[in-house]
């Protein structure tokens, strides 16, 4: 966690939606990474609902 949070750049973190009350979640929104919660899936985004995941990482990078 503390070499990721120390990244240079910008930061994102992708999980499902059956995984929002992971603990750690207020810590990374507090350091500034971007959470992008996918609906419909659990810890296999890419599988479960694959358009939404790369939407997000393309909104992401044009944003970056």
């Amino acid at each position: 966690m503390t070499k990721f949070l120390a990244l240079p750049f910008p930061r994102m973190f992708m999980y499902g939606e059956q995984n929002a009350s992971l603990s750690y979640l207020p810590k990374l929104r507090t350091h500034g990474v971007t959470l992008a919660e996918i609906a419909h899936s659990g810890h296999f985004p890419m599988y479960s609902n694959p358009v939404e995941m790369w939407a997000r990482v393309a909104a992401f990078i044009v944003r970056a």
